[in-house]
């Protein structure tokens, strides 16, 4: 073999292993011994064919590395080469890179930083050999993987255009703090700040630095692997260790029924220690979504808020985030478990204007559809469609695998206050004072409060069983044991882009 060959082969990979530093490292971290079995996919692409190349693997680092031991396939680009810019060669790079996360079914992690398209990109002249891309281009090659394997993208630093693009066809956006999103509009760079994106819905979650994402990465991926490694690894606690604010679960929720509480802390007392990962708490705040873990196993949680400005009512943002996690937990086959505390859906002129009346649908839908398991745990009230949003029609396809009840819940066609208006109107109306009438009010809601107690819940087969809250953990753990993660086959269904 001609040694001037050789040498320049070598050199090339030494420019290439120095090159891209930034990117390189940030693989390095989420990879398993920092990528000591990392295999690279073009380290020698270059932005032109010159043996002399200036562009190191052109600005995008990518491969297959191991994180908590199982395959996973990444990419960074790098701004430090050409603004961290998309061309022709290091996107047939990326095409290579989901076909194997497509055929082999591993999961794809995307960091982003950069501004697009490169603008002055000459596209090559017809090749010599076929180019190893994949089956698909980048933007349907992601729809592709919608669903079948998870997709992340890591925001960063500032992003434009094209990279958006990849960004929000991923399941799951993370972010880094003071990154942002633009577009170049007629040469007009325009950006907006991630974190008002993340109120919006379009980012997952904010983290404050580079190392916290790719921690974040680690710990998502952990509840797609669902084995005891990942989990030890990602929550820093044996596998199945109960949370040490489990055994007081019953006293979050306060005696007195109009007191708001943290539903957060009841869902961190129900997880195992340390397994919860919340996504999308800047937006919707009304319902909370988290991947968490339970008895070693996987599962997503969604629950009200009642600690909301809406105290846990469902309007429309709230619709669309708990349809699109059971959607996202449906296709990777992760059991679902749901807390229900909320007066029902939003009404009145203003959730009329966010399009409460197509929103409010697709919660019903997603339910109707998924077939993984569903626990649902009612905490205290659920009035009107409310329940059915969170636990689905008790008579439909698919019920409830459980349906629990706490001790404290009331149920209704309406909230308790509003039927007492209606029961109680002539009453109330004739109150010589404000205060006099909502003690005619109140003294209602409390009677009929204990009409539609847990125990008289119970007795009606409202519920398969009401349990006291620290029995709520030890009964669906004994569920998920009977039930086994299986993937299937062929995809279920692609989940909704946002």
């Amino acid at each position: 073999m001609e040694q001037l060959a050789i040498d320049q082969i070598l050199r090339a990979r030494a420019d290439a292993a120095a090159g891209c530093a930034d990117a390189r490292a940030q693989l390095a971290a989420l990879f398993d011994g920092r990528g000591a079995n990392f295999v690279e996919y073009g380290p020698l692409a270059g932005r032109t064919s010159e043996v002399d190349d200036d562009a190191p693997a052109d600005g995008l680092v990518g491969g297959v590395g191991d994180v908590f031991g199982r395959p996973t396939v990444a990419a960074a680009y790098d701004r430090s080469v050409v603004d961290g810019t998309q061309s022709d060669r290091n996107q047939k790079k990326l095409d290579k890179l989901i076909f194997l996360a497509r055929t082999n079914r591993w999961p794809l992690v995307v960091f982003l930083d950069g501004d697009g398209a490169r603008p002055d990109d000459v596209l090559p002249v017809p090749p010599i050999v076929v180019y190893t891309r994949g089956r698909w281009d980048v933007y349907d090659g992601l729809a592709e993987l919608s669903g079948w394997v998870p997709t992340v993208a890591v925001i960063t630093g500032p992003i434009r255009d094209g990279h958006a693009g990849i960004a929000f066809l991923c399941d799951t956006v993370i972010a880094v703090r003071g990154a942002t999103v633009g577009s170049g509009d007629g040469g007009r760079a325009t950006a907006r700040p991630v974190e008002d994106l993340a109120a919006r819905g379009d980012i997952d979650l904010v983290v404050d630095d580079a190392d916290a994402a790719v921690a974040a990465v680690q710990r998502y991926l952990s509840y797609w692997f669902d084995d005891d490694a990942s989990s030890a690894a990602a929550d820093g606690a044996a596998p199945g260790s109960p949370s040490p604010t489990a055994e007081g679960i019953g006293a979050i929720v306060p005696d007195n029924r109009r007191r708001a509480y943290d539903m957060r802390k009841l869902i961190t007392a129900f997880a195992d220690e340390g397994s919860v990962l919340e996504l999308g708490r800047g937006w919707a705040p009304s319902m909370v979504t988290a991947f968490a873990r339970l008895g070693g196993r996987s599962i997503g949680i969604f629950a009200n808020q009642p600690l909301s400005p809406n105290a846990g009512a469902i309007d429309s943002v709230a619709a669309d985030k708990a349809a699109r996690f059971v959607e996202l937990c449906d296709a990777y086959e992760l059991p679902l478990v749901s807390f229900v505390d909320n007066p029902g859906y939003m009404v009145g002129p203003d959730a009329e204007r966010g399009g409460i009346a197509r929103h409010h649908a697709r919660p019903l839908s997603a339910l109707h559809h998924r077939t993984v398991p569903l626990y649902a745990v009612q905490v205290r009230k659920a009035y009107g469609l409310g329940p059915y949003a969170m636990s689905g029609y008790g008579s439909s396809r698919l019920v409830p695998e459980l349906r629990l009840s706490w001790p404290s819940v009331e149920s209704g066609g309406m909230s308790l206050e509003g039927a007492a208006y209606l029961v109680k109107r002539k009453e109330i109306q004739a109150a010589a004072t404000p205060q006099e009438a909502r003690a005619i009010r109140d003294g209602y809601a409390e009677q009929m409060r204990d009409v539609a107690s847990g125990v008289r819940a119970g007795r009606t087969y409202s519920f398969d069983d009401v349990v006291l809250p620290e029995e709520t953990r030890p009964r669906i753990i004994a569920m998920l044991r009977r039930t086994v993660r299986s993937l299937p086959a062929a995809k279920k269904h692609p989940v909704d882009p946002r």
